[in-house]
């Protein structure tokens, strides 16, 4: 015991490290980390501290059954106990966010009467428009591109229609990007139709398109590179000496038909035979 530096085997099981760590990391035995227990030249961290940093190395596999009795208890318990939702106390703890206020403002001139974040169930609105039936809500980035967000936010829309409600979604950083026309223009339509006058429901201002991992991507895309299913390989590819004989008489088109691919894709082939790919006036040149 002599030899080793505790002070420094103390450092490293701070940095969440267990005893098997110390073991291997020093090359001591479990009996010499326990004299230097006894010995007060090792502090050992609580039961509660071991159990957490345990969860974080080896978390435990539930089942689907586990996480859906989970789940329906936690929902059962928010609905008995309203002042504890999440969103409540995480989003108060911050104040009133600035789109908020914003909105606020702009209703307050058009003399509607609303009720700020009224509370049903476990479901806080951000505008609620009661004797209308009409939810507002003014929605981040956060809203699109988190999928836990998405998900939970479409069972909340699901819920609060079948209570008879009527949900507007303001994307806040798409609302930024309009021109003051089209924000005039947008606001009227929003307030002509909360009071129940002509116009039409404003749709959700939300221009980007997002993959389902919650991901933004392309307007012409359907999802991103990574969701993108892995393209199927041909098992008998054709060797060089057959793609070249086909191609004599056929053009690339028809010779990628035969093997389920594109055109472009036989001339990739040739590619990586080390070759290039012939133009169809030059394949006279082959045997």
């Amino acid at each position: 015991m002599k030899n080793i530096n505790w002070i420094e085997v103390q450092n490293y099981y701070n940095d969440n490290h267990t005893w098997n760590d110390i073991i291997k990391e020093f090359n001591i035995s479990s009996n010499t980390i326990n004299k230097a227990v006894k010995n007060e030249k090792l502090k050992m961290r609580s039961k509660s501290d071991a159990n957490k940093i345990a969860s974080i190395k080896f978390p435990k596999k539930l089942t689907e059954e586990t996480k859906k009795k989970i789940s329906e208890s936690r929902k059962k318990y928010l609905k008995e106990h309203p002042d504890q939702v999440p969103y409540l106390l995480n989003h108060f703890s911050k104040g009133e966010s600035y789109p908020e206020r914003y909105f606020q403002i702009i209703l307050q001139k058009s003399n509607l009467s609303y009720e700020r974040y009224l509370q049903i169930s476990y479901y806080n609105l951000d505008f609620a428009f009661i004797e209308k039936g009409i939810d507002l809500e003014i929605d981040g980035d956060q809203h699109y591109l988190d999928q836990k967000i998405v998900e939970s936010n479409k069972e909340r829309d699901i819920f609060l229609k079948n209570k008879g409600w009527s949900i507007i979604r303001i994307s806040w950083s798409e609302y930024r990007r309009m021109k003051n026309e089209e924000r005039r223009d947008y606001i009227k339509n929003l307030i002509d139709y909360i009071k129940g006058e002509e116009g039409n429901l404003p749709k959700m201002i939300n221009n980007k398109k997002y993959c389902n991992c919650g991901k933004q991507i392309n307007k012409r895309s359907k999802m991103c590179v990574k969701c993108r299913p892995k393209k199927r390989k041909v098992e008998n590819r054709p060797s060089l000496e057959d793609i070249i004989f086909q191609l004599t008489t056929e053009s690339y088109e028809k010779v990628g038909k035969k093997y389920n691919v594109t055109g472009n894709c036989i001339k990739k082939w040739i590619i990586k035979y080390g070759a290039e790919p012939p133009k169809k006036q030059n394949l006279r040149q082959y045997p």
